[in-house]
C-alpha cells in the first residue's frame, strides 16, 4: 500500500475517520451532536500523534514529511472544514454569516501552510506557537454547544461572532505557549470530558 505506515499516522488517521464518521451521522439522524463528539474525539488523537511521532526512533525524512503532511491534511478537515459546515448546520445561514464561515476556512488553511513552512526541525517538539492552533476551535466551538444544552440562548448570534475571531487569530501573530506537562494532561481531560457529556447527551 501506498505511504508511510506507523502508530503515531494510525492516531491521525483515527482522528480523521471518527471526525468524518460524526458528521455523516449529523447528516443521516439531524442530530448535531454527532459532529461536535467527533471533532473532539480527533481533537483527543490531535494531541498524542506529535507526542508519539517523536517516541519512534530511527524515522526517515520521508516518514516524517509525511507525517507532517499527513497531520495537516487531516486538521484541514476534522479542524476547519468539518467545524464550518457544522456550525452552518446549528443555523448560521444568512449570506453574511457563510461568507464569515468560508474566511474561517481560509484562515485556517493559511495558518497550518504557514505552519508547515516554518517548522524547520521535525523531530523537537514547539513549545510556541505563532497564532491560534486550528485543533482549538474545536472546544471553542464545543463549549458553546455544550452550554446550550444547559441553558436555553441561541448558539447562532455567539458563533458569528466567534467563528470570525477565532479565524483571526489563526493568522494572527500572537504567541501561545504551549500545554506541556500538568497542562497537558489536564487539557487532554477536560476534553475528554466533554465529549464524554456531549456522548451521554446522544445516547
Amino acid at each position: 500500500m501506498l505511504g508511510y505506515w506507523n502508530k503515531s499516522v494510525y492516531i491521525t488517521y483515527c482522528g480523521a475517520f471518527i471526525a468524518v464518521g460524526g458528521l455523516l451521522l449529523t447528516f443521516n439522524t439531524g442530530n448535531i451532536d454527532y459532529s461536535f463528539i467527533g471533532m473532539i474525539i480527533a481533537a483527543v488523537c490531535d494531541m498524542f500523534d506529535g507526542k508519539v511521532a517523536r517516541s519512534i526512533k530511527n524515522r526517515t525524512d520521508k516518514e516524517k514529511e509525511f507525517g507532517v503532511q499527513i497531520d495537516s491534511l487531516a486538521d484541514v478537515i476534522c479542524f476547519i472544514t468539518i467545524p464550518a459546515i457544522t456550525i452552518y448546520l446549528c443555523g448560521l445561514r444568512e449570506v453574511y454569516q457563510i461568507i464569515l464561515l468560508a474566511l474561517y476556512v481560509v484562515c485556517g488553511i493559511v495558518r497550518l501552510g504557514y505552519f508547515n513552512v516554518a517548522m524547520s526541525d521535525k523531530d523537537k517538539a514547539i513549545k510556541t506557537y505563532s497564532g491560534l492552533p486550528v485543533p482549538v476551535s474545536v472546544p471553542v466551538f464545543g463549549l458553546v454547544w455544550l452550554i446550550g444544552k444547559f441553558v436555553n440562548f441561541n448558539p447562532t448570534i455567539i458563533y458569528t461572532v466567534l467563528v470570525p475571531v477565532v479565524g483571526f487569530l489563526h493568522i494572527s501573530k500572537i504567541k501561545i505557549k504551549k500545554f506541556t506537562g500538568n497542562w497537558f494532561y489536564i487539557t487532554v481531560t477536560v476534553v475528554a470530558l466533554i465529549a464524554i457529556i456531549l456522548t451521554i447527551f446522544v445516547l
